[in-house]
């Protein structure tokens, strides 16, 4: 029996609703998670400080912890389940000020705890209140507090005590220096917390927006070249048409040639589309159950016109009676993107073969060439960006996109992508799809 799970689940509950007690991060902005944080927190030590007066005999202040409660479990209210951050600061700083003047001169003055108070209340106003409050209510507690010191100055005998003898006094010092300390480093922890992870959000966005501009200028200029040479080559051969007569022969060898680069230049426009709309996030899985031989085999018969041009044999094995999961479109894609590279990648005379098969409960494509492999310092970077374009055998251009499209397609359909390759030996591509049982 695994006991981990029992003992890892107990602190992610705790977690769990303490997160639902101060609100949600995606919902709740960081100063109304504080305040709610704070308002559950001196609720707690309001409580504690009333039977603490009760039991040294302070009962006054005892019966003023009550509506101290009240006034903070209602500013909770309103903070979390309300929305109305702003009403509850009010609220808050209005109660604590009352509460603080209302008991200094009969609770030793600045000799008391009061101080003490003053300095939380100014910290956490400073901490939650947004710009156009903070400069409404710290000024006005300073000048409270400015007051209060400037009365007892000059009139030193308002001052009173509450407490029976110096233990008690003691007891209530120390109590209210520990709250005040231990949350002003609550708070500090968890705005640090904060910042550093806002820092590392800030930071992988800009690494990722460096990668996306460096791919993007990378595309670019290879769409530029790409696209520029069949244009040139056309261009090229209706000068030779007005120009010279050429024989059957001739024009015939110049069309299959602009045929083959027209054709790698629509196959990488494609690509370049479909990596386009996944950058914007505009790419729609229309997952459904169809069958994969009737799926694929238009697909597979176009790349073996390509592949007879190469004088390369392509072999298509499959059941087909065989079902899977997916996005026809998007499978359609993939083995395309497979069958061109491996294609691309062989030499006249060699063979492809894409077999289609089951196994442990999963569809098992696979494309098989006998071509020249993927040397062994590229294999880690294939499906990447980073991948740099290569020619193929018959100096075929891409733009590098094929695989990374294919892998990412693979993966929004739930399925998986590996491969096996051998240096000038060939390579050996798979993808597992879901398999439907009937």
């Amino acid at each position: 029996m695994n006991l981990a799970h029992p003992k890892l689940k107990f602190p992610n509950q705790i977690k769990k609703n303490w997160s639902a007690l101060i609100g949600d991060e995606l919902r709740y902005s960081m100063e109304s998670r504080i305040f709610n944080a704070v308002s559950i927190f001196a609720a707690i030590v309001a409580s504690l400080n009333a039977i603490i007066n009760f039991a040294i005999g302070l009962d006054l202040y005892g019966y003023l912890m009550l509506p101290l409660i009240a006034v903070l479990l209602f500013g909770y209210y309103l903070s979390r389940y309300k929305d109305k951050l702003n009403i509850a600061i009010g609220i808050f700083a209005i109660s604590f000020n009352l509460l603080c003047g209302g008991t200094y001169f009969v609770a030793d003055g600045s000799n008391g705890v009061n101080l003490f108070t003053f300095i939380i209340i100014i910290f956490i106003l400073s901490t939650v209140t947004p710009k156009k409050q903070f400069w409404i209510w710290i000024p006005l507690n300073i000048i409270f507090l400015a007051i209060l010191l400037t009365i007892e100055y000059l009139h030193p005998e308002m001052v009173k005590t509450i407490y029976v003898d110096k233990q008690h006094k003691l007891l209530d010092t120390a109590q209210t220096f520990f709250e005040v300390v231990i949350l002003i480093s609550i708070i500090t922890m968890y705005m640090k917390k904060n910042y550093n992870r806002e820092k590392e959000l800030a930071k992988n966005s800009l690494i990722a927006l460096e990668n996306s501009n460096q791919t993007k200028n990378k595309l670019f200029s290879i769409v530029a070249h790409d696209l520029n040479a069949p244009l040139s080559s056309i261009e090229t051969y209706l000068s030779l048409l007005n120009e010279m007569d050429l024989n059957n022969e001739e024009k015939v060898e110049i069309e299959r040639q602009l045929l083959s680069s027209t054709r790698q230049t629509s196959e990488m426009l494609q690509n370049i589309l479909s990596w386009a709309k996944d950058q914007m996030d505009e790419i729609k899985v229309n997952l459904s159950s169809i069958f994969i031989y009737k799926t694929l085999k238009h697909t597979v018969n176009l790349q073996k016109s390509m592949a007879k041009e190469k004088v390369i044999n392509l072999i298509f094995s499959a059941d087909k009676d065989l079902k899977v999961i997916a996005d026809p479109d998007m499978l359609q894609l993939i083995v395309r993107n497979l069958l061109n590279n491996a294609i691309k990648f062989s030499l006249p005379g060699g063979t492809v073969a894409l077999s289609i098969s089951s196994l442990n409960g999963k569809c098992i494509l696979s494309i098989k060439d006998d071509g020249i492999g993927i040397a062994q310092d590229q294999q880690s970077s294939i499906f990447s960006l980073k991948s740099n374009a290569t020619y193929g055998t018959n100096k075929e251009k891409g733009v590098g996109l094929g695989l990374k499209l294919t892998k990412t397609y693979v993966e929004l359909q739930n399925g998986e992508i590996w491969f096996e390759s051998e240096l000038n030996k060939g390579t050996n591509f798979f993808v597992s799809l879901a398999l439907i049982n009937d």
